[in-house]
């Protein structure tokens, strides 16, 4: 499986919480995203670099047993690529970006040998700058390719080779999965394909900590004041940190948490460090997000209604879910809308601060019960068994 995160990444993603599913009953060897000559040059003293400096320059230790997640589990480090991505749309770029199809298959191969596998599923999990057209030699025994997000609305480094590669990826795929319906209607218009609506799930066993057992305060969240209102995940170009502010103002007796990377600098104007009651934590590894949701008291998705969010079912919903607790979302995608009977959902900034206080004076026993069970409906065993019923369907045709 390839995708556009590392196994060990700021924050949680549909690629790595498949690849971990799929490892309970198979060997999987999880791609790390490749980093490039420049990305080496510019990150060289971080630590996740230098772990892997003799797998990037030397292709040495590549293959990493991941035994903390699974017998299974591989974390496959592939040697530095060329940086083009400046380069125009043509000739030139799609000849350098075959020389770094050709590093990434040759770590990929290597890889393979060393396990003794020679049948195997090329999974591309998002990733359309790289092998979205297999070459020669290079020939698993399915290719599967999956979008997660409107990648023609994305920033521009990405659109700028990856829209049209990925329509390529999804004709050269022999079945195409989408995460939400915008998506599937779309990349089935553009590439002229049938493409799968197989929606995102959750680590249901690990997130239903923060509804099932007492879980200490972790050490970050002891003295912030609650009631808590709680964010996890990216803070980034999705959010509308208009609306952030508004609830921040017009909830001063509340503290607002958020847990994720911050990558919100070119989105916003707002000073968002000199609001009072704003608390970011950082990232945190995923086995520990329960442990920041069972102390959060209502859960927010501030998200923006644009072409990027449309497009989008978010990872969090079901881990928010299985925590129990009230979700306050905006309207943003087809997909989050179906979970109306479990959560509320507010277009209006007014409406959406009001919103959080009737959810948090109406919660109750059974409310939290109703959202934990619709969270069990949505884990990633369910979701990769569908993976396999699709490809069973497709070698009986």
């Amino acid at each position: 499986m390839i995708s556009m995160s590392r196994w060990d990444g700021d924050f949680s993603s549909a690629a790595w919480s498949l690849a971990k599913t799929f490892a309970k009953d198979q060997v999987v060897i999880y791609v790390d995203y490749p980093y490039t000559l420049l990305d080496f040059f510019r990150e060289r003293s971080k630590a996740s670099v230098q772990r892997r400096k003799e797998a990037l320059l030397f292709g040495k230790n590549a293959l990493l047993p991941l035994t903390r997640y699974s017998s299974n589990l591989y974390g496959l480090t592939p040697r530095l690529m060329l940086p083009i991505n400046w380069l125009p749309p043509g000739a030139i770029y799609r000849f350098f970006s075959r020389i770094n199809d050709r590093i990434l298959v040759a770590s990929i191969k290597k890889a393979l040998k060393s396990l003794d596998i020679e049948e195997f599923i090329f999974f591309n999990s998002f990733n359309p700058l790289y092998l979205t057209k297999l070459p020669n030699g290079f020939s698993p025994r399915l290719f599967i390719y999956q979008s997660r997000d409107n990648i023609r609305a994305l920033e521009p480094y990405l659109r700028k080779h990856g829209a049209q590669a990925e329509v390529e990826a999804i004709r050269n795929a022999d079945f195409t999965i989408v995460t939400s319906r915008q998506l599937q209607s779309d990349l089935a218009e553009l590439s002229g394909k049938a493409v799968n609506y197989l929606p995102n799930a959750a680590d249901f066993d690990t997130f239903k900590q923060s509804y099932l057992e007492e879980i200490p305060v972790p050490s970050d969240l002891q003295g912030i004041p609650k009631p808590i209102i709680g964010y996890t995940g990216n803070i980034c170009h999705r959010s509308d940190y208009d609306l952030l502010n508004h609830i921040c103002q017009q909830h001063p007796d509340k503290s607002v948490v958020m847990v994720g990377p911050r990558n919100h600098w070119a989105s916003t104007q707002i000073d968002l460090d000199a609001i009072p009651n704003l608390y970011f934590l950082g990232p945190k590894p995923i086995e520990k997000l329960p442990e920041y949701l069972a102390h959060f008291d209502v859960l927010i998705l501030p998200f923006l209604l644009n072409e990027v969010t449309k497009s989008i079912y978010p990872l969090k919903i079901n881990e928010y879910l299985a925590s129990g607790k009230p979700v306050v979302a905006t309207p943003f995608s087809e997909d989050i809308m179906a979970f109306a009977d479990v959560i509320r959902l507010e277009k209006d900034h007014d409406e959406f601060v009001r919103a959080i206080s009737e959810e948090l004076e109406g919660d109750s026993i059974e409310k939290r019960g109703k959202r934990h069970q619709v969270a069990s409906e949505n884990t990633w065993e369910n979701r990769v068994a569908q993976v396999w019923k699709m490809a069973e369907t497709l070698k009986k045709q």
